[in-house]
C-alpha cells in the first residue's frame, strides 16, 4: 500500500509516555533551576539574555528524547529545529558574537531538522532535498554574514539559486514518468 511517505506513528506505551512526560518534567525543573540561577546572581547572565536558550533548549531535548522513544521522524524534525534555533543565542551569549554574524544558523534550521529527521523517515529523499535546499540558503547568507561578500552578491546568489531550483523543478516534474501533467 502506498503511503504519503511520513513514518506511521504508533501510539506510545503506558511505559513510554510516562517516560517522555518524566523527561520533559526534569528538563523543564532543570531549565527552571538555570533561570533561577541567573536570576539571584549565581550564574553571571542576566535571566533575560538566557531564558530563550535554556527554554530552546530543554524543550527541545525532551522532544528529542520523546521522538527516538517513539522513532518519530516528524519529532525528530521539530526537535533538529528547535535545538538549531538555540544554539546562536548560547554561541552568542558564550563568545560575544552578535546575530548578524550567527542568522544564517536560523535560515539553516529547517535543514538540520531534516538531518534529524532522516534515521526515522520513511522516504529519505525528500529530507535530502530539504537538507539541500535549506544549506545552500544557509550557505549564501554565511558568506555574507562572514563578510566575504556584499548584499549585492548576495541577492544574485540567492536569484540564480532560486533560477537553478526552478528549472530542475521543471525539469524533474516534465520527466516524472507517473504521468501526471500538472506541475
Amino acid at each position: 500500500m502506498k503511503t504519503s511517505g511520513t513514518t506511521e506513528v504508533l501510539p506510545l506505551g503506558k511505559k513510554q509516555k510516562y517516560a517522555c512526560n518524566i523527561v520533559m518534567g526534569v528538563l523543564l525543573v532543570v531549565a527552571g533551576v538555570v533561570l533561577i540561577l541567573a536570576g539571584t546572581g549565581v550564574i553571571k547572565a542576566s535571566a533575560r539574555s538566557i531564558a530563550a536558550p535554556t527554554v530552546l533548549f530543554a524543550f527541545g531535548l525532551s522532544v528529542l528524547i520523546s521522538a527516538v522513544i517513539a522513532k518519530n521522524a516528524l519529532s525528530m524534525w521539530l526537535a533538529g529545529v528547535l535545538l538549531a534555533c538555540a544554539v546562536p543565542s548560547v554561541v552568542s551569549l558564550a563568545s560575544g558574537v552578535g546575530y548578524g554574524v550567527l542568522y544564517p544558523i536560523y535560515i539553516a534550521s529547517p535543514a538540520v531538522g531534516c538531518c534529524f529527521a532522516l534515521p526515522f523517515a520513511e522516504l529519505k529523499m525528500p529530507q535530502i532535498k530539504g537538507i539541500a535546499f535549506f544549506g545552500c540558503i544557509a550557505a549564501i547568507f554565511a558568506l555574507r554574514s562572514s563578510g566575504l561578500c556584499g548584499w549585492g552578491l548576495t541577492c544574485g546568489l540567492l536569484a540564480a539559486f532560486a533560477g537553478v531550483c526552478i528549472i530542475i523543478y521543471t525539469i524533474l516534474k516534465f520527466t516524472a514518468k507517473d504521468g501526471k501533467e500538472n506541475a
